[in-house]
């Protein structure tokens, strides 16, 4: 990683300068995907998996998850069983409208470096097109 910030001063001879900042970044999480896009068609039943992995020196848990705006999209949280070190979020969305959802899920952690974890999730429903005569 590298950043640079421009520096400003009241020093008459230098009055801006930069200071570059440089370090590497270690990933504490892996979220696969970081945001879900569902769609399909009015009565279908749309859903998805987000596999959650934290990094093998970060290990932690998730307490909890929360929804948002409480739309017809539903997520489950499940636990890592076994060896396995990945949580799993399952996504489930119907609708017998056509419609545009949208949720917002929230990942309370106990770890310091990423207490919450959000995850985005898109699920639209498209009206069935009439053949064109």
């Amino acid at each position: 990683m590298k950043k640079v910030i421009l520096v400003k001063t009241d020093d008459l001879e230098k009055k801006k300068f930069n200071l570059i900042v440089t370090g590497q970044v270690e990933k504490v999480v892996e979220i696969d995907p970081l945001s879900v896009y569902l769609e399909g068609k009015p009565g279908d039943t749309l859903e998805a998996v987000v596999n959650i992995t934290p990094s093998e020196k970060y290990m932690f848990s998730i307490l909890g998850l929360e929804q948002k705006i409480n739309t017809k999209i539903k997520a489950r949280l499940i636990e890592p069983e076994g060896d396995t070190k990945s949580w799993q979020i399952k996504i489930k969305s119907t609708s017998d409208t056509a419609d545009d959802l949208y949720e917002v899920l929230t990942l309370k952690t106990d770890s310091q470096y990423k207490p919450r974890l959000t995850i985005r999730v898109y699920a639209i429903f498209l009206k069935k097109q009439e053949p064109k005569s």
